[in-house]
C-alpha cells in the first residue's frame, strides 16, 4: 500500500454508513469538503 503525503487526494473507496448504506468518497469530490480520521483504537477497551 503506497502512503499520502498531506494535501493528496485520497485514493476512492466505499464504506458501510452507520445507516447500512455504502457511502463512496468520489460521490462527494466537488460536492463537499470530506475529513477522514482514523481511530485505530477505538472500541478496543484499551
Amino acid at each position: 500500500m503506497a502512503q499520502l503525503k498531506a494535501g493528496a487526494e485520497a485514493p476512492d473507496f466505499t464504506l458501510p454508513a452507520h445507516t447500512g448504506e455504502n457511502v463512496t468518497l468520489s460521490s462527494y469530490r466537488g460536492v463537499k469538503n470530506v475529513l477522514l480520521a482514523f481511530h485505530p483504537a477505538s472500541f478496543t477497551g484499551g
